[in-house]
């Protein structure tokens, strides 16, 4: 290594340290995420190319490796453990032979979703108490059975595709992977065990973001001049309603101040929910049946829709609003432009092989939003995050 490399690596050191005394210190997102981009910036000027090509050739085995533990239960013996677990011992829950379980569990340990207390003995870490949680275990199978098989055909996708960017809805990648003219919304209505996968993993899609009401401000925004006739939130496509549970919990509403709006097959999938939210069948291209609510949500919706299709879906929204009373909140990510961060890119090529949408920068949202009528009041961006609400009302129209 050159004396200028050397240098360099005593520099981004110098930066990593003061970094993390700096998150040590103020204890905010903003701070760990500054802490965390320093310390990969180290790392990776610590890797040689071929490391770090060869990781990357590797990496789809770790998922590999954690499903297989998953399936196994090596999580669920491993944060009930007091002391340690043999692999044996986690072999014997399956039935499973020892040596593959020993296999798996030193790529688990050297990726930390496990601890190595001895040879052949493991303890939990953090990484595998959180594969315990039913939302996590939901992604994880969502994203190997259902996801993984599309992003493997992508490429040949955009082969054959002269590499155009892709949205139209029934021909994308999922539509090249799975040999179907339907939409994944189809798709999904016919395969249960999928949906049931996706809406779990939709539960758990909010990352480390506190519930939207705990930072946007609902009293000033929402309860101030809400009409007591008329109601109050609207989700639109709001899957199993658990974004309106938690905003009730906060903001306890009677019945029918609180709307969830889904296709049939979601609503039909409900198991429990509050009997003061009132569920109503509904596709999103189809005018709104709720007309003058205050606020119309939608979370984690326009990004699966290129700007044609989200302009129908607004317009139907549009139609039903009142002018100076009713309100769009749009919870999405609000991508940088420039030096956008791991978790919107890679959220974008999952959203473009999936449906296929897009992750929209601030200019293209208020692109967006503009060209149905619609005026953004206000981005309303946690600190340390590129996810937030965006308000937005009718255009005024003016007047004399």
């Amino acid at each position: 290594m050159a004396i200028q490399e050397f240098s360099s690596l005593s520099s981004l050191t110098t930066k990593a340290v003061a970094s993390i005394d700096a998150y040590k210190a103020a204890k905010t997102e903003k701070a760990r995420h500054d802490a965390l981009e320093a310390a990969t910036r180290l790392v990776r000027a610590l890797e040689e190319p071929s490391d770090a090509i060869y990781k990357l050739f590797a990496s789809p085995a770790v998922l590999m490796a954690i499903k297989t533990a998953s399936d196994l239960d090596v999580f669920t013996a491993l944060s009930q453990t007091t002391s340690s677990v043999t692999y044996k011992e986690l072999a014997a829950r399956k039935n499973a032979d020892g040596q593959l379980v020993e296999r798996i569990m030193r790529v688990l340990v050297c990726n930390g979703f496990a601890s190595e207390l001895g040879p052949g003995k493991y303890g939990p870490t953090d990484f595998s108490r959180q594969m315990t949680e039913r939302k996590t275990i939901g992604t994880m199978d969502s994203l190997f059975m259902d996801f993984l098989p599309i992003i493997n055909k992508t490429p040949e996708f955009f082969q054959k595709s002269d590499y155009k960017n892709p949205g139209d809805p029934n021909n994308g990648p999922f539509q090249h992977a799975y040999n179907t003219t339907g939409t994944c919304w189809d798709w999904l209505a016919k395969n249960p065990g999928a949906l049931d996968r996706f809406n779990t993993f939709m539960e758990g899609g909010r990352d480390e973001i506190a519930h939207w009401a705990d930072w946007f401000p609902v009293q000033e925004q929402l309860l101030d001049g809400a009409l007591d006739d008329r109601p109050l939130l609207v989700d639109v496509a709001g899957g199993r309603g658990h974004d309106l549970a938690g905003f009730k919990e906060r903001f306890p509403m009677g019945a029918g101040k609180l709307v969830l709006e889904d296709l049939p097959s979601v609503i039909e999938d409900i198991q429990t929910l509050d009997s003061d939210i009132q569920r109503v069948k509904h596709d999103i291209f189809t005018p709104q049946p709720v007309k003058g609510a205050r606020a119309y949500y939608f979370k984690h919706i326009m990004h699966d829709w290129d700007d044609n299709h989200c302009r129908v879906i607004l317009q139907h929204i549009t139609a039903a609003m009142e002018t100076g009373y009713s309100k769009v909140l749009i919870e999405d990510y609000i991508v940088p432009d420039q030096n956008a961060g791991p978790k919107e890119t890679l959220t974008d090529m999952i959203v473009m092989v999936w449906c296929p949408g897009i992750e929209r920068t601030r200019h293209r949202w208020t692109e967006l939003l503009q060209s149905v009528g619609l005026t953004i009041k206000k981005f309303w961006v946690p600190h340390g995050h590129n996810k937030g609400v965006i308000e937005a009302e009718l255009q005024s129209t003016g007047g004399i």
